[in-house]
């Protein structure tokens, strides 16, 4: 067992979230930009997740002998996810991963300690950092069901706010709260867009994320609701005027029909072709809303192995217009 593996079963194996634990959001550094909320047991309960499930391979004999070490099975005992990322133009381990579940705190430690981990002691919690990962992968129960990964300092951090009592405040918090109580898995930010893209897009659209149109976008926020039937993504980004926030959905608009024409290829019958016809794209002042309906059994086509992927090309300027 390594840290490495909890903290990516901790962070990828749950995908919705219908509110915002206040334990585990009190956990949160002040400064935190970006949240993520995860919860695992509705999602596995959804058409979608029991799809997803069915994918993986829970025979396989690496993931048998992870749950026999640790006691700990991500699809039935990971409960709750949130994930806090900090200023982010410091480095990549700004990120704090707290989680709810049915955990067994002594076995897992000491089926780190077997691997090669070590554990140490911080205000009457034990912080376990698994073999050759120095201060970069440490975690720590606070109790049975709550644990809190990310370097040690980010460790300590959480435990500090957990003894003190302290309590995540702020525009951040409630943005995170009205959409995690109205979603399932969701998001929110507290810092232009501009922060995330620039740099990493391409061709004409990476002339959108360094120029002052992404920079307009102060904060974002949305969510995905795995229905029966449906699945249902929506996103908001405030801008610093309307006339921002229409031509952010203009460029969303283009975006969009760019991407289908490259995911057909010309043939009707791929998967998504028809995807985007039930997306809307609307300006409501300051704010840009994006709506999107998947059917489930096209996600589940549009997912599975070996389907087709959207292949993305750099624009010319004459393409563009």
């Amino acid at each position: 067992m390594t840290l490495r593996s909890l903290g990516f079963a901790l962070f990828l194996a749950g995908s919705a979230m219908a509110a915002v634990d206040p334990v585990l959001l009190n956990l949160v550094m002040p400064e935190a930009k970006v949240l993520t909320g995860i919860q695992v047991d509705q999602s596995v309960a959804s058409p979608f997740g029991q799809y997803v499930l069915s994918q993986m391979q829970p025979s396989d004999p690496g993931f048998q002998n992870f749950v026999a070490a640790t006691g700990f099975n991500p699809t039935r005992d990971l409960r709750q996810v949130l994930v806090a990322t900090g200023d982010t133009s410091a480095n990549h381990d700004n990120v704090l991963v707290v989680g709810r579940g049915v955990f067994q705190p002594s076995q897992i430690a000491a089926a780190a300690l077997v691997a090669g981990g070590t554990t140490t002691q911080y205000k009457g919690f034990a912080i376990i950092t698994g073999p050759q990962q120095k201060s970069h992968g440490s975690l720590s129960f606070l109790d049975s069901s709550t644990v809190v990964l990310g370097d040690i300092a980010m460790v300590q951090g959480a435990i500090d706010r957990r003894t003190a009592g302290a309590t995540f405040t702020g525009p951040l918090a409630s943005t995170a709260q009205s959409v995690g109580s109205t979603n399932q898995a969701w998001f929110a930010t507290a810092t232009p867009l501009s922060d995330f893209l620039t740099g990493k897009l391409n061709g004409e659209l990476g002339g959108v994320s360094q120029g002052n149109l992404l920079q307009s976008v102060t904060a974002a926020s949305g969510g995905v609701i795995f229905g029966s039937t449906n699945i249902t993504v929506t996103a908001d980004a405030v801008t610093a005027s309307s006339q921002n926030a229409q031509a952010l959905v203009d460029v969303l608009k283009f975006v969009a029909s760019m991407i289908q024409s490259h995911t057909t290829q010309g043939n009707p019958s791929t998967p998504g072709a028809s995807l985007l016809d039930n997306a809307t794209f609307t300006a409501n002042g300051v704010i840009a809303h994006l709506s999107l309906v998947i059917p489930e059994q096209l996600a589940e086509q549009l997912f599975a192995p070996g389907a087709a992927k959207p292949r993305m090309k750099k624009l010319t300027p004459a393409a563009a217009q």
